[in-house]
């Protein structure tokens, strides 16, 4: 595809941030020599890479529609009501902006000629283009701010959903009201949390939790957020851990357990944020409590994120604070020539 000089421009983006949306979007090379752009890859993705790039430009002259949309494999639509559309844009697009990047999907208010679309009151489409995992994240999300703005847009009737399917779909857990912010947590850390450790993309539309991903990564998701319910009303027992895949467990020491979790499990929130893990003390089928750390990503010595790494950061926390119980403890013993003379009179040792 050749372009003109102002063309390149706007085909570029700011920092290549356009050539890189509909590179992620189409999973197609996508690469600019001169005023030349090229597509590389099979046909379907050079089709998808050049569709969107067709799409882009034609919204320089005007109000986009994609005609057939509802046959296509790589896109989806979200119904916008009308006084949420400002809301999911953003200033200058900045909202949308920021879920193309995070989700890798090209995303665009579409409107037939003629449609008065979200002006005249009504809900307007936004379609979302790109792979399934990345349509389904950013389309939860969508939901998810929606929600926010209109309560009931999209919760209102709806009920669990639980699937059997191997491959990839979506599951509805109903969470209560009162336990809604603690599942989410501050600025959502712990939804993010077990999103990672998980390996899939939760999103809470009402006080529902989407869970979207494979069969395992669906009952991993759901396994976690049951087992942080459980620590609202005390201690978790997991009998045993040996057949799990995602799970590594650790014996700490007595006297190190409560620097190892630190004030309000402040120390287990920071090496869980650095390792994208989750982790918690949990209790064995005889009553013994020990560190269990959750990741669907083991990692490995040198990766900075999983089950390797976190296990590392606890390790060398471990040392430290023995090292430092050990200096404490000779600290507080005196020397017997520093004893008064009471004093080393009554340690004065048996005949």
């Amino acid at each position: 595809m050749t372009f003109q000089d102002d063309e390149l421009s706007y085909a570029l983006g700011k920092q290549g941030g356009t050539r890189k949306k509909l590179e992620r979007a189409s999973g197609c090379i996508v690469q600019y020599v001169g005023h030349t752009c090229l597509f590389s890859g099979t046909r379907a993705e050079r089709r998808r890479a050049k569709d969107y790039m067709k799409w882009l430009f034609a919204q320089l002259e005007g109000p986009v529609y994609v005609d057939g949309w509802e046959d296509r494999d790589d896109c989806c639509v979200v119904h916008v009501p009308s006084d949420c559309i400002g809301y999911i844009t953003g200033s200058r697009r900045a909202t949308l902006g920021r879920m193309e990047e995070e989700w890798g999907t090209l995303m665009f208010f579409m409107t037939k000629d003629g449609d008065k679309g979200g002006r005249g009151g009504q809900a307007e489409k936004l379609i979302i283009c790109g792979n399934e995992r990345g349509r389904r994240g950013a389309e939860l999300k969508c939901m998810n701010e929606i929600e926010k703005k209109a309560p009931g847009h999209f919760s209102r009737g709806l009920r669990e959903k639980f699937s059997d399917s191997r491959g990839f779909d979506t599951d509805r857990m109903a969470i209560k009201e009162d336990e809604l912010s603690y599942v989410i947590g501050k600025e959502a850390a712990t939804q993010k949390k077990i999103e990672k450790a998980a390996g899939c993309i939760l999103q809470f539309v009402g006080r529902y939790a989407f869970m979207a991903g494979s069969l395992k990564e669906r009952r991993r998701c759901k396994e976690y957020i049951g087992w942080l319910l459980q620590q609202l009303k005390g201690a978790v027992t997991i009998p045993d851990v040996t057949d799990r895949e995602d799970c590594t467990e650790m014996h700490i020491p007595a006297n190190c357990k409560g620097w190892v979790t630190g004030n309000r499990g402040s120390e287990l929130r920071r090496m869980e944020h650095e390792t994208s893990t989750y982790m918690f003390m949990a209790l064995d089928g005889h009553g013994d409590e020990r560190l269990c750390i959750f990741s669907h990503e083991q990692g490995s010595k040198v990766s900075t994120t999983g089950r390797m790494a976190a296990e590392r950061l606890v390790n060398e926390l471990v040392q430290e604070t023995s090292g430092l119980l050990g200096r404490r403890k000779r600290q507080f013993v005196r020397p017997r020539h520093l004893l008064r003379p009471n004093q080393a009179a009554r340690e004065k040792p048996a005949p």
